[in-house]
């Protein structure tokens, strides 16, 4: 047999050997742990207590959360993937060792044939330059030249033995620790816990849970699509209605901006109306405080002291100043009744808020109305002072007849203390009376300015009763008058 020559050793272990050995340390390593990790998964199937392996935890993290979104997870899909991220002491991938080990014995064969042609190759060459350069005759010669090329045959042979052997050991440790049938058992029992075990902890993924679902899925797609059928129903029969709907409410917003823009205005007019009125309730409270100020009644009480020597001469008037006592009397109840109308009158503004827009139009004649009541409460304090003025007068005509009068000085004495009491009485009544209507009138100004016309009608009441006021003290200097003639 020819020596193996010596460059041959180093690519047949490198080749040949070095891989062979590799892949059947790794195909054995695979094919234990997965036979390992598949007991463990029989053992969770068969509800025994066991360490879970770390992929089959991330399996169970992974397959509730698909369980959660989806209805009907893909069990198998999730396994290969999970499985396909699984590797051997973290360095080599399963999938890659098995695609290796299944390879490597044709890749054997492939480097045998390889060094079978090449030594074939070398051996033809050898034999076509010995043939050519021996001599026929000399036998002995051409053995010797014969010895070369033979070499060449014993490196096909031994590349083809070697690779052919180690070919037949990995498909023998292959078919002995076969990973594809672990690998198989291994998914279908994840494939079996998962399913049929694990499945049934989660909550809300029972049979009945998915039934509901799929049920409560079918009625929402039912309802969305009847929706949207009842949607285009409605809108195409009410779409010329809905067209008119929205021209009548343009129409009514713009009437409604233009009765707001009138309101508006009405309110400035009634606002500077109010001003108006307000500046002429101030005077008018000017003109009653002047009254009130003024010396009438210190002069009355004096003219009436003075009338004290002449009382005698009034006896038969008795009656007719009972009568005047009694008229006044009405007037201070009728004030009194004033009183109580401008108590109501807050009563009153509601009921005339709808009149206001009417009373708005009486604005210009209310003012002069008002004017009107300003020169009557003028005249009547010009009554008073002619009236004061003529006490003067009877005094001094009572006076150049004080010595014919002795004897009705008890009676005029008394009359002089009911006028005097009258007086005081009106006198506080007129400026209760003017305090009354200068608040009524303040609170009438914030409160609506728009009720005018009931003030006006209050106070042309007042102004009657100053003017019968008037009347009984020109009547009752008249009575005087004759009394003092007599």
């Amino acid at each position: 047999m020819p020596p193996i020559p010596s460059y041959l050793i180093p690519l047949v272990i490198v080749l040949v050997i070095v891989p062979s050995v590799v892949a059947i340390l790794l195909r054995i390593l695979l094919h234990f742990d997965l036979v390992n990790q598949g007991n463990k998964v029989r053992r969770l199937i068969n509800q025994q207590s066991v360490n879970k392996p770390r992929f089959i935890e991330y399996l169970e993290d992974r397959f509730t959360d698909a369980s959660s979104k989806l209805e009907q997870v893909n069990t198998g899909a999730l396994i290969d993937q999970v499985y396909s991220r699984q590797r051997l002491f973290k360095l080599i991938s399963y999938e890659q060792i098995e695609y290796l080990c299944r390879i490597l014995p044709n890749l054997l064969v492939s480097f045998g044939l390889l060094g079978t042609f090449i030594g074939i190759t070398i051996n033809l060459t050898s034999l076509s330059q010995t043939v050519s350069d021996t001599n026929a005759t000399d036998v002995s010669s051409l053995l010797r030249e014969l010895q070369v090329p033979l070499q060449g045959m014993g490196i096909a042979f031994t590349s083809s033995l070697v690779a052919i052997l180690f070919s037949a050991v990995v498909t023998s440790v292959n078919f002995i620790f076969n990973t594809s049938l672990a690998k198989t058992r291994l998914i279908s029992s994840i494939e079996d816990y998962l399913d049929n075990i694990y499945l049934q902890t989660i909550e809300g993924q029972t049979q009945l849970d998915k039934v509901v679902k799929a049920v409560a899925y079918s009625f929402e797609g039912f309802l969305t699509r009847f929706g949207q059928t009842v949607r285009v129903g409605v809108e195409s029969a009410l779409q010329d209605k809905i067209q008119e709907i929205h021209n009548a409410n343009t129409t009514t917003s713009k009437l409604a901006e233009q009765t707001f823009v009138r309101l508006g205005e009405a309110a400035a007019t009634v606002a500077k109306s109010s001003k108006d009125f307000q500046i002429a309730s101030d005077k008018f409270l000017e003109v009653a405080q002047i009254f009130e100020h003024s010396q009438f009644p210190q002069k009355l009480a004096n003219s009436t002291a003075q009338l004290a020597n002449i009382q005698s001469n009034f006896s038969q008037s008795t009656s007719t100043l009972a009568t005047a006592v009694q008229a006044i009397e009405i007037v201070v109840i009728e004030l009194q009744g004033y009183s109580k109308r401008l108590a109501k009158f807050g009563e009153q503004i509601t009921s005339n808020n709808q009149t206001s827009l009417r009373l708005l139009e009486s604005h210009q004649s209310n003012q002069k109305s008002l004017a009107e009541m300003i020169r009557q409460l003028q005249e009547a304090s010009q009554g008073f002072q002619l009236a004061v003025g003529t006490l003067d007068t009877l005094q001094r005509r009572v006076v150049s007849k004080a010595d014919n009068l002795d004897e009705v000085q008890i009676q005029l004495k008394t009359l002089a203390n009911a006028l005097n009491n009258s007086t005081d009485g009106i006198s506080q009544s007129i400026k209760s009376l003017g305090d009354q209507i200068g608040k009524g009138m303040s609170n009438q100004a914030n409160l609506n300015n728009s009720h005018l016309s009931v003030i006006a009608t209050n106070l042309q009441e007042y102004i009657s009763q100053m003017k019968e006021t008037k009347n009984e003290i020109y009547r009752l200097t008249h009575i005087i008058d004759r009394l003092a003639n007599k």
